[in-house]
């Protein structure tokens, strides 16, 4: 996790505005509000399932971890073949 940020890091310092894909719709507030929204979702699935909430929670933190990682490398990858 130490390496992903600091790579995240020294992207931010080369190009401060990496992250403004589409700043006129303000894209990084969009996904962030989007992944709270998802992250609710999961966990009452999770619950509904599971019917217990320290499970559900446990299961959806782990979930976004992962998945987040997973989404670094693919974009790291899909840019470096693609590029």
């Amino acid at each position: 996790m130490k390496m992903i940020w600091k790579k995240f890091r020294a992207l931010w310092k080369k190009d401060p505005e990496f992250m403004d894909i589409n700043p006129e719709q303000a894209s990084l507030k969009k996904v962030l509000y989007w992944r709270l929204i998802s992250t609710f979702i999961s966990i009452c699935v999770g619950y509904y399932f599971l019917h217990e909430i320290t499970t559900s929670v446990q299961m959806t933190l782990a979930e976004a971890g992962i998945l987040t990682a997973v989404h670094y490398v693919f974009e790291e990858v899909w840019s470096k073949k693609y590029k």
